[in-house]
């Protein structure tokens, strides 16, 4: 199972599986990446993936800390169910970068 690394979280490790779950259950076409270096309360973008990283499970100290880094990303995208786009954000209305969901494995 392909896992992904996050640098900012002790090396923590994250299956791809447990996103594209969160894509299905979801029915997400996409997700905003919204990196953004504050707190997770006072995240501006409830719904991003960096938001998505920071409150999954195996995430223990490190929530406060930005978790959608260039690194993270790329290892997202490297996996055939996703790309890198812009799309408009829910929460900004404005055109932002955005991981890509293609179901291909359905």
């Amino acid at each position: 199972m392909k896992q992904v690394i996050l640098p900012y979280a002790n090396n923590t490790k994250i299956p791809v599986e447990d996103l594209i779950t969160h894509f299905r259950e979801n029915n997400l076409k996409y997700m905003i990446v919204g990196s953004k270096q504050v707190t997770l309360q006072n995240h501006p973008k409830p719904n991003s993936l960096d938001v998505w990283l920071r409150k999954h499970s195996n995430v223990i100290n490190y929530k406060d800390t930005c978790q959608s880094v260039t690194k993270v990303i790329t290892q997202i995208i490297k996996h055939q169910s996703f790309s890198q786009g812009l799309r408009k954000c829910p929460s900004s209305n404005r055109m932002c970068k955005a991981l890509v969901f293609c179901d291909c494995n359905k």
